[in-house]
């Protein structure tokens, strides 16, 4: 018998090996998982089991997951997050910048990886740009790493 998690990351992986992938799917999916019981378990099976995955919105949805069920004490979480600063997907680094704003996850590392991932952003001119081209995947994730690295060496609260 299958659990609901394993019928979830089914599902993500059909998704991800579907074309074109809906944006909307991928959201629906990554709520499913953070609305299942146990979530410490669920967020540590989304990082063993999916955040290496071959496809990356596979990645997104189990990252978009984490980020949804704001339970962010869970072991391997913030290890997982800090290496999908590294990955070869835009769109990935990006939600991973994001799930680390939100969780407060903070230390050289991440530091250093989201300045390398910012590059030579700035910001409010680049996030104007952002708006008039959404799709920009790499400036998308340079932009949401500029602002998680602001705001955890800011000490703020809240990114849009």
């Amino acid at each position: 018998m299958h659990s609901q998690f394993d019928r979830l990351v089914a599902k993500s992986i059909e998704l991800g090996n579907s074309f074109p992938v809906m944006p909307i799917e991928e959201i629906r999916l990554s709520v499913a998982f953070a609305e299942l019981p146990d979530l410490h378990n669920v967020i540590s099976r989304l990082v063993q089991e999916l955040f290496e995955h071959e496809n990356m919105h596979v990645r997104r949805i189990a990252i978009n997951a984490c980020r949804r069920a704001q339970t962010f004490d869970v072991q391997g979480l913030k290890e997982g997050l800090t290496n999908k600063l590294n990955d070869p997907e835009a769109w990935v680094r990006y939600d991973a910048a994001w799930a680390i704003h939100e969780a407060k996850y903070d230390n050289p590392l991440i530091r250093e990886l989201l300045i390398l991932n910012a590059g030579n952003v700035k910001l409010p001119d680049d996030e104007n740009r952002v708006r008039e081209n959404p799709g920009n995947s790499a400036l998308q994730a340079q932009v949401k790493a500029r602002k998680t690295l602001n705001a955890l060496m800011d000490g703020q609260e809240g990114l849009e």
